[in-house]
């Protein structure tokens, strides 16, 4: 099963168009494009020219997909988003009405797999996050007051779970009946909702956090010239690709998901011993799927969730 097994990893924004049927599962995230299939079938539907890529085959490309889905591979090691992402992934190769036996296979001992490692190596380093780095750069500014988070999706959900016990929360959000979900979701929290359209009210936040990514500009630099005047603020852009249209950086406390990357690498140092240990597990792993790999009859979808 794993012979011939065949895992592309492409630069992010690399956009691969999919297959009518399931011959491939692709996974999109702001690190990288992954795209996974058999033989020489992902090459049929990408156009190699001029492209950076790393292809992994067999034992290789098994291994390369665990240590991705662990969060080994991720610029904050062992970070949560990446099996949330892998997850909506599946989820939707899921909705092909014929998909691969060997890809579901692989994906459902996939799945098993990153669960034993997460939850005897990772358990303590995976809480680390985007929404976990965020907070920690709040605390620098403090540990209360409004924070207006942008976005409806789960990274904003992820950061209303970890900030809604120490500042009041304020969301707004293009698509306004998720936002009015999460609300009601989080009812306790008295979460308050600001209009999609109203960035003069967001200009009067000193704490923003964005999470939503868009290929064009949503927020030019006239904003940032009347954000917060005389307050200490800090914005966070989560998103990947950025909507921000400003020379101000980190200076002006202005922080992109690039800046998020560079404070996680400080964090990192004091993981490397449990990383280290679980990469020697994933390697034994790998030998036992390549010693006994079968196909299975398929898991259920409650059998297959994520840590």
């Amino acid at each position: 099963m794993i012979t011939g097994l065949k895992v592309i990893n492409l630069p992010a924004g690399t956009k691969v168009a999919p297959p009518k049927n399931g011959e491939l599962f692709i996974l999109e995230t702001c690190q990288r494009t992954l795209v996974l299939g058999y033989n020489f079938v992902p090459f049929h539907h990408i156009d190699c020219t001029g492209l950076d890529m790393e292809t992994f085959v067999s034992d290789k490309a098994y291994s390369y997909l665990l240590e991705t889905i662990c969060g080994l591979k991720s610029k904050l090691l062992g970070e949560n988003e990446i099996t949330s992402q892998f997850k909506k992934s599946y989820t939707k190769y899921l909705e092909y009405g014929v998909r691969n036996s060997q890809i579901m296979s692989i994906l459902e001992k996939l799945f098993m797999d990153a669960k034993k490692i997460r939850t005897s190596y990772l358990r303590e380093i995976g809480q680390q996050t985007y929404a976990g780095i965020a907070r920690k750069l709040l605390r620098t500014i403090s540990d209360e007051g409004d924070v207006l988070i942008l976005g409806s999706g789960q990274l904003a959900e992820d950061s209303i779970k970890l900030l809604a016990r120490k500042y009041r929360l304020f969301l707004s959000a293009r698509n306004s009946l998720k936002a009015l979900a999460l609300k009601e979701k989080y009812s306790d929290y008295n979460i308050q909702i600001v209009e999609w359209d109203d960035q003069k009210s967001w200009s009067t936040f000193s704490n923003i956090i964005n999470t939503i990514g868009t290929n064009r500009y949503f927020i030019n630099h006239d904003f940032f010239l009347n954000w917060a005047i005389n307050q200490k603020r800090l914005f966070i852009d989560l998103g990947s690709p950025c909507m921000l249209n400003t020379p101000f950086s980190t200076t002006e406390s202005v922080y992109r998901l690039e800046d998020i990357f560079e404070f996680g690498k400080v964090l990192n140092e004091s993981k490397q011993q449990k990383v280290q240990s679980a990469q020697a597990a994933i390697e034994t792993l790998v030998q036992k799927r390549i010693n006994s790999f079968a196909l299975s009859l398929p898991f259920g979808w409650e059998e297959v969730q994520f840590v």
